[in-house]
């Protein structure tokens, strides 16, 4: 077969490990892009002033107990990834210690949650892009969907492209943060964080379930395990990007209680604009409302790319689709980027004309990924030995504390497993 050659090539499911389809393209510091990439994005955008607003200065707790947790996370879905390096990811590894309708629930609550989760992260950028303009809500909308767009083109282009950019991306925005950041710090002022528990300890809690939205995306790397270099820069690029998360984040909510206040940030749409306005004047705010734009395209670039391996290894398994399970010449998962592409669309059109919010959109995506973490550290309790089985367990107790807080839409996540359990009945035999 030509490299020109468009042909579609379909990989059984026997041949994962030695499968030619996905080449190895990533190195460390783009592992590490899309690791940091899939946690560092949308939610450093607007959490900070949220958590503040819920918690007051003891939201700062609640920052640190959840970078405390990335470790044993970000350390057990390493780990599932270095034991099977699959592009099922997680789902795989639910599926080996469950069985196949289990691994089949996995991906498809994941799969379930990416429209609401892309509409929520288009929202938020569009409102930085529309910054920098003085745009209104349609424009606002049309600089979010334009970034979504652009995010599936560069991964049907190929992965290496879509990570070097994110590489460069990622590069500078932590820059422009820790610009802002570090400016800023002189203008933190003690008194802001008295009285510390100003909204009481049990709010911390609940400004902890605010900030799990911030932290999700460990999982979303564990599909791309069998395209890097060296298995062992999936241990390295885990914790690097545990280290740039906590330096990102735990400053970033130091100073948005100590340098404005918990008040009138926490109620800005663009709270990062209102920050850069403060500390180096109104003429910042046009660089943040860029920035805004580029560092929403940082999750969604990696979600692309994470969920469009898992939709094509949920086709060769069948347990979606079999026509999902085929790649370009190229080793692209084209069909499964373009029925993603698709979906994301008819959310983004439903968002638009719904005028739905944030709010009504964030809870269906943070239940799903809260039930495939529960799911996910349950199958790693069960598959790892040694420390990491310990991590797993931590991992597994705060996961399932957690996920008691969704409520009724427990409902939603039972809904999307009865479906996934009703087309592995009637899908027919499986493959390999």
């Amino acid at each position: 077969m030509s490299s020109s050659s468009v042909t579609a090539t379909h990989i059984p499911p026997a041949a994962h490990a030695e499968s030619p389809s996905l080449r190895r393209t990533l190195g460390l510091w783009q592992g590490v892009s899309l690791y940091v990439g899939s946690v560092l994005g949308s939610g450093v955008l607007v959490l900070p002033a949220i958590a503040a607003d819920t918690a007051g200065p003891a939201s700062v707790l609640a920052w640190l107990g959840l970078i405390l947790l990335s470790v044993p996370l970000a350390l057990t879905y390493a780990a599932l990834s270095r034991q099977r390096a699959d592009a099922a990811g997680f789902s795989d590894a639910i599926e080996r210690a469950f069985g196949p309708r289990w691994g089949a629930v996995a991906g498809w609550l994941f799969l379930a949650q990416v429209p609401m989760g892309t509409s929520v992260v288009a929202l938020i950028a569009g409102e930085y892009g529309a910054s920098v303009v003085g745009g209104g809500q349609d424009l606002a909308f049309a600089f979010g969907a334009a970034m979504v767009v652009t995010a599936y083109a560069l991964n049907f282009v190929g992965l290496r492209v879509s990570a070097t950019a994110q590489l460069v991306t990622l590069a500078v925005i932590v820059v422009g943060l820790a610009l802002i950041v570090g400016r800023a710090l002189p203008e933190v002022e003690p008194r802001a964080f008295t009285p510390f528990f100003s909204k009481g300890p049990v709010a911390v809690g609940l400004a902890s379930v605010q900030l799990f939205w911030a932290f999700v995306g460990w999982e979303a790397i564990t599909p791309l395990a069998r395209e890097f270099k060296d298995p062992r820069d999936i241990w390295r690029a885990s914790m690097l990007a545990v280290g740039i998360v906590a330096l990102v984040y735990l400053p970033l909510a130091i100073v948005t209680i100590g340098a404005t206040g918990h008040g009138d940030a926490a109620h800005a749409q663009t709270p990062l604009v209102l920050l850069a306005a403060k500390v180096f004047g109104p003429s910042a705010s046009r660089v943040v409302g860029i920035a805004g734009l580029l560092l929403s395209f940082i999750p969604v670039n990696a979600y692309v790319a994470g969920t469009s391996r898992l939709a094509f290894a949920l086709g060769e398994r069948r347990q979606l689709p079999s026509w999902l399970g085929v790649t370009s010449a190229s080793g692209t998962p084209h069909r499964a980027l373009a029925a993603l592409c698709a979906v994301v669309l008819v959310a983004l059109s439903v968002t638009w004309l719904g005028r739905l919010r944030i709010a009504d959109l964030l809870p269906f995506s943070t239940s799903s990924f809260l039930a495939t973490y529960v799911l996910s550290m349950a199958a790693a309790v069960k598959l790892l030995r040694g420390p990491m089985s310990h991590a797993a367990i931590l991992s597994l107790v705060a996961c399932t504390a957690v996920f008691f807080f969704v409520g009724t839409l427990i409902a939603w996540v039972a809904a999307v497993a009865v479906c996934a359990l009703v087309y592995q009945r009637f899908a027919g035999p499986r493959v390999g």
